[in-house]
């Protein structure tokens, strides 16, 4: 009996001291971890600003070889959402990007099915340093009462994550200084011609661009060709872009020259003469995000937050050119 009521006080003692564990162990946490990369701050932002660049550095990513992952939404924007499911060392789980600050910082919003469910916010800020560009990475959020009991035992929050993050942070570093530097893209002044143009206008959803650009551009060649006019150069024209609703309201269009040209479904658009900015782009559609912050750039100089207009004519037919890196698109922006 005396032994019995010797493990029945151990057991008192150690429920009592996991209360007080659980009670005295601050609920909110903020572990953060830093290191300088030896590449321009660009290069960087657009490494961890990107799901599908994720993979390349996670230091979970080897844990599971055949771990799955998902995409969804418009990779590198606010809304985008990275899910994966693998074995017991990675779980399940999501991640979304919640807010972003071109080229300094972003935070998702971290969700864990497996091993237990869990919610946090892990967020990621570049800044220029001398030497390269300073990265941070971390998490922060709150702890439920069994959580802080648990963590005690692995050294915090910052035991449990502290060495993933330096670890992820030392690949970052590998992947983005082995990566080439980001290509400068100069905003220069222009004159805007006049065009008239064949059009439709609609909100679109940002994943169903490619199709709508694809299906009307057809149809209006088609009708212009007809009417014995002669077509220009295909152009997409940007009146607002909603990042939150991932959506835009944009019109695909065809300048012409000729006779009027009437077609069902379609209307005519007039771009008049004025004076704007413009950027030569060469690559993939997908991946025009560094133009479009030296457009930001020039914006800010500006003391303007948004343009009035967004115009991108495609210089190059990708139905001819296969090589992404030959598309060249020349993108126009306005303000008053």
């Amino acid at each position: 009996m005396k032994i019995l009521k010797i493990i029945g006080i151990v057991i008192a003692a150690i429920i009592a001291i996991a209360v007080i564990i659980g009670l005295v162990t601050p609920k909110e946490y903020d572990v953060k971890r830093d290191i300088v990369v030896s590449s321009p701050p660009e290069v960087v932002f657009k490494t961890v600003s990107h799901y599908s660049e994720f993979p390349e550095w996670s230091p979970w990513a080897k844990l599971d070889t055949t771990m799955t992952t998902t995409l969804e939404g418009e990779d590198g924007t606010v809304g985008a959402k990275y899910s994966w499911k693998g074995n017991s060392k990675v779980g399940e789980g999501s991640m979304t990007i919640t807010k972003i600050e071109p080229g300094k910082a972003l935070e998702h919003d971290l969700k864990f099915i497996e091993p237990f469910e869990s919610h946090a916010t892990t967020y990621m800020t570049t800044e220029p340093v001398e030497g390269g560009t300073k990265v941070t990475w971390g998490m922060k959020g709150e702890s439920n009462f069994m959580s802080r009991i648990f963590m005690t035992f692995m050294g915090g929050m910052d035991g449990a994550i502290g060495k993933d993050y330096e670890k992820g942070l030392e690949n970052l570093k590998t992947i983005c200084e082995r990566s080439p530097a980001a290509p400068a893209y100069e905003v220069m002044e222009v004159d805007f011609a006049e065009k008239n143009c064949l059009a439709i206008r609609q909100v679109v959803a940002f994943k169903d661009f490619a199709s709508f650009f694809g299906e009307h551009y057809e149809k209006m060649y088609a009708a212009i060709s007809g009417a014995k006019a002669t077509p220009g150069t295909p152009i997409g024209v940007y009146y607002e872009y909603d990042e939150a609703g991932m959506k835009a309201d944009i019109a695909a269009a065809i300048p012409y020259q000729g006779a009027k040209v009437l077609a069902k479904g379609y209307s005519d658009l007039n771009l008049p003469a004025r004076k704007g900015y413009t950027i030569n782009y060469m690559g993939d559609y997908a991946k025009m995000k560094p133009a479009y912050e030296a457009m930001d750039a020039k914006l800010k100089e500006l003391g303007k937050e948004n343009p009035d207009m967004v115009i991108e004519e495609y210089i190059t037919d990708p139905m001819n050119e296969k090589d992404t890196a030959k598309w060249n698109t020349k993108i126009y922006f306005f303000v008053n």
